[in-house]
């Protein structure tokens, strides 16, 4: 698969968090959107081995209620 067929997604971040990626990007070389599909990539593949499961049950895991 060509990433030209990957789907496109807009999203809404608080600015802290844009900045905390941006950061992260630029320490691993990678674009924006490679860091964001690498983290994306690393968290569900932790769930899938049961890691992090505490927030599996809040619909909103930036929330700290």
């Amino acid at each position: 698969m060509q990433i030209r067929d990957w789907s496109q997604y807009r999203v809404r971040m608080p600015p802290e968090l844009h900045s905390k990626i941006v950061h992260s990007a630029r320490e691993n070389w990678r674009s924006m959107n490679a860091e964001v599909v690498m983290i994306l990539e690393k968290h569900y593949a932790e769930n899938e081995k049961g890691i992090g499961a505490e927030f599996g049950d809040r619909p909103d895991a930036s929330t700290t209620e």
